[in-house]
């Protein structure tokens, strides 16, 4: 059973989406602020969290931020009654999977929530997970010890991603690693190197999901990597 955390300082709503989520065959853990549901963590993990922005304490936005750094597998859908673009957009730069506006249509909720689950699954199944990244060496150090060959530019951008809150980064720093100045680089060309990139993990054995495009921010990498000088 899919495992939801909602995160609602409204009591009766928090009762009223819970209520709905579960009939619709979802585990949901209700939570009225950031420290429930970091409790709730610490005991159990969670497939997808929804996040109200306007909490008390700790805001939605610095929640998911959180979320995307320390729980990368984990899905993220903001729900809230701020419903400007630039509410949307700034949710999705934090880290959002998905933005809904309140009031919201619980089939809706419900569809978006599995959608978002399935892009996070492939990575959360453990297929390729604890990957190394060698740089001196130029390779990549999967799960089951194989190697992976690299280029520079593809080192440069993994490393980057690596050390990334939540391995997550934006297009100007993924360029910026790569040595160039946004202003002046053709997006054409970091999108020819990362379609390379995925292509050639997923060859290796990584679902092609692991390193995907967040819409409206930039790039993840889905799965735990770590960094280390060389093989040596």
């Amino acid at each position: 059973m899919m495992r939801v955390a909602m995160v609602e300082d409204d009591a009766d709503l928090l009762d009223e989406v819970g209520f709905n989520l579960r009939r619709q065959g979802f585990q949901v853990a209700a939570c009225a602020d950031g420290k429930a549901l970091d409790r709730l963590l610490q005991s159990e993990s969670i497939d997808v969290a929804v996040l109200d922005i306007g909490l008390p304490g700790e805001s939605g936005l610095s929640i998911a931020r959180r979320l995307r750094r320390d729980h990368p597998l984990c899905g993220i859908v903001i729900l809230t009654a701020r419903a400007e673009v630039a509410d949307r957009i700034h949710g999705m730069e934090e880290g959002a999977d998905a933005y809904l506006a309140k009031p919201v249509d619980y089939r809706e909720l419900a569809l978006v929530i599995r959608a978002v689950a399935r892009r996070v699954a492939p990575a959360a199944t453990g297929k390729g997970s604890a990957l190394v990244l060698v740089e001196q060496d130029q390779v990549l150090v999967l799960a089951d010890g194989r190697h992976l060959d690299l280029t520079r530019s593809e080192v440069l951008l993994l490393s980057r991603l690596a050390r990334a809150p939540g391995q997550q980064a934006t297009r100007e720093q993924l360029v910026e690693a790569l040595g160039e100045r946004y202003r002046d680089y053709d997006p054409r060309r970091l999108e020819a190197a990362l379609s390379r990139l995925r292509k050639k993990i997923t060859l290796a054995g990584l679902d092609a999901d692991a390193l995907r495009a967040v819409r409206h921010s930039g790039y993840l990498f889905a799965v735990p990597l770590s960094e280390r000088d060389s093989l040596a």
